[in-house]
């Protein structure tokens, strides 16, 4: 059904959004998961729809949707979360992040500036491919939050 499949493409915007900034949410949110699925994803997704649909049109669809996808969504949340709670668990995705931006030691200033410098480039409204832009600021973000993250919990 067409509403689905718009409610799939949401979701999934909604997702690649998460990932490039889960830390500041793990941190707005405090960690509860719950309430975080309950107003990133379905509230937001709601609001998308009213906005565009007759709620009577999706509403029965909507709540099918969210209750087939909760877990799911949950479990990659948590597994996201789990980083900022314990960075030092997870080494590789250091290093991984570490030699995405080219740092050798990790410091605030060191981060920002290479985070800076690969925004600038990579910016939809300067890069000319605007899809790839698009997905190399999520890979952008998403190594920064990781970084960050590490920062956060044990200085630098």
């Amino acid at each position: 059904m067409f509403i689905v499949k718009i409610m799939e493409f949401i979701s999934n915007k909604r997702m690649d959004l998460f990932q490039s900034m889960f830390f500041n949410l793990y941190e707005r949110y405090n960690g509860d998961t719950d309430r975080f699925l309950e107003d990133w994803f379905k509230n937001h997704t709601y609001f998308i729809l009213k906005n565009y649909f007759i709620e009577e049109y999706f509403k029965e669809h909507f709540e099918k949707f969210f209750n087939k996808r909760k877990n799911v969504i949950k479990s990659y949340v948590k597994a996201y979360w789990s980083f900022c709670i314990s960075p030092d668990a997870k080494p590789n995705q250091i290093k991984v992040a570490l030699d995405f931006f080219g740092i050798k030691e990790l410091s605030y200033e060191e981060l920002k500036k290479k985070y800076r410098s690969m925004v600038k480039k990579y910016h939809p409204d300067i890069y000319p491919d605007k899809k790839e832009a698009v997905e190399k600021m999520i890979e952008i973000n998403h190594y920064y939050q990781i970084l960050k993250a590490f920062l956060e919990k044990y200085g630098g």
